[in-house]
This record gives C-alpha cells, structure tokens and sequence, in this order.
C-alpha cells in the first residue's frame, strides 16, 4: 500500500519499514518487494547487492518473479557479474 500510494498517500519509508518487518517474518513476498525496492532505488539508496539477497530470498521461497528479477541481473551484469548461462538457469 505505502510502496504504491494505494489508497493512502505513498510512502517509501512507511513500506521500508512494514517490508522489512514482514521479512523478518518470514513472508517471501516482502522480500521481493525489498529486492525492488534497492534494485530500483525507490525509496531507498540504489544497492543491487541488497538487490541480490532479497531476491535471492525470495527465490530460494519459490518466488517466480524473484527467479525472474535474479536471472535480468545476472543477464545484465546489474550488481553481479554478468552470467548469460547463471541468468538461463534462472529465467527457465
């Protein structure tokens, strides 16, 4: 909701928070949406390595779209080096 401004006014620092709780809690999907959040820089310094253990968190839950997010990165060389054959492995 904050991340988006869904129904109440966007706020990144609010969705930091409330993601970053629900992480610990073990909910995958918050790690995605962390592993977005520091890929894009939205809300939150640009760091794809923070990318990277997010989504690899949330991959590792069974995520497709965290599996889709790790194989862009590692097809691109965004914040890890890049794997064309790393980034197959991920994105089939």
């Amino acid at each position: 909701m904050y991340w988006e401004g869904d129904g109440v006014p966007k706020d990144p620092k609010k969705a930091l928070k409330f993601f970053t709780a629900a992480a610990e809690a073990g909910l995958p999907q918050a790690n995605l949406k962390l592993g977005l959040m520091y890929w894009k820089g939205d809300g939150v310094p640009k760091d794809p390595k923070k990318a990277l253990k997010f989504f690899t968190a949330a991959a590792d839950a069974g995520l497709p779209d965290a599996n889709f997010n790790l194989g862009l990165m590692y097809w691109k060389g965004n914040g890890v080096a890049k794997d064309p054959k790393k980034a197959m492995d991920f994105l089939t």
